[in-house]
C-alpha cells in the first residue's frame, strides 16, 4: 500500500495528524521565544532594598621590609608571584582596641593569568592585653593607588570575637607623615582602614 502522505519538502500533501502535530511545535516553540524574551527583560529598574551601611573601626599601620625575590620563576600555578613583602612590625588601633603588628607576616601578591592584582596578606596582631589576632587580608588592586581589600580576623572567644561576626571591607593607602613607622630606606609603611559592614 502506498503511504497516503509525504514530506511538504517533497511536493505531497501532509496529513491532518502530521499537520496538528508540526503546529503544536511551532507553537511550542513561539512560547518558548516568547518566554526567553520576557527572562531578558529587566522587570524594573535596580533599587536598593537593604542599605548597607558601614563604619570605619580601626587603622593599621603595617610596616614591611624590602620585597624579597621568590626564585628564578615568577610563574606560578594561579598567576605570577615575583615577590613577597615581609612584615616587620607596625600597630593598630580602633574601637575598643589597639596594640602591636606582630613580625612574621607577609604580602604574597599575585597577579592573575586575566592581570588582575590580588593582595594577598596574612599576619598577627597583639593587643594591649596580651590577645592575640590573625588577620587575613585579601583584595584586588583597582589602579596603583585604589585598593580594596576584605579582611577576615580570627579571634578568641572573649573580648575581641566580634571581629569573628562580622563582615569587613578595607582600604589601603599611603600613611600620613604624623603616622609613620618606617625607618631608613628599606622599610615602608601602608595605612590599612577596616570598614565594618552591617
Amino acid at each position: 500500500m502506498k503511504k497516503r502522505t509525504r514530506a511538504v519538502s517533497e511536493g505531497y500533501p501532509v496529513s491532518r495528524r502530521t499537520m496538528l502535530s508540526g503546529g503544536g511545535a511551532v507553537l511550542a516553540g513561539g512560547g518558548m521565544a516568547t518566554r526567553l524574551a520576557a527572562a531578558s527583560a529587566d522587570p524594573e529598574p535596580l533599587n536598593t532594598l537593604d542599605i548597607i551601611h558601614t563604619q570605619l573601626v580601626m587603622n593599621l599601620v603595617v610596616t614591611c621590609s624590602s620585597p624579597e625575590r621568590i626564585g628564578p620563576s615568577a610563574a606560578s600555578k594561579d598567576g605570577n608571584r615575583d615577590e613577597i613583602w615581609p612584615i616587620i612590625g607596625g600597630r593598630f588601633w580602633g574601637r575598643g582596641i589597639r596594640g602591636l603588628v606582630v613580625p612574621g607576616g607577609g604580602d604574597f601578591p599575585v597577579v592573575r593569568p586575566d592581570g588582575a592584582i590580588i593582595i594577598d596578606a596574612l599576619y598577627r596582631l597583639k593587643t594591649d592585653d596580651g590577645v592575640t589576632i590573625i588577620i587575613h587580608n585579601r583584595g584586588l588592586a583597582y589602579s596603583d593607588t585604589k585598593y580594596r581589600l576584605i579582611p577576615e580576623f580570627i579571634a578568641p572567644v572573649g573580648k575581641y570575637d566580634w571581629l569573628n561576626k562580622s563582615v569587613f571591607i578595607a582600604t589601603l593607602v599611603e600613611v600620613p607623615a604624623s603616622l609613620a613607622l618606617a625607618k631608613g630606606k628599606n622599610e615602608n609603611d601602608r595605612l590599612i582602614q577596616v570598614h565594618q559592614i552591617s
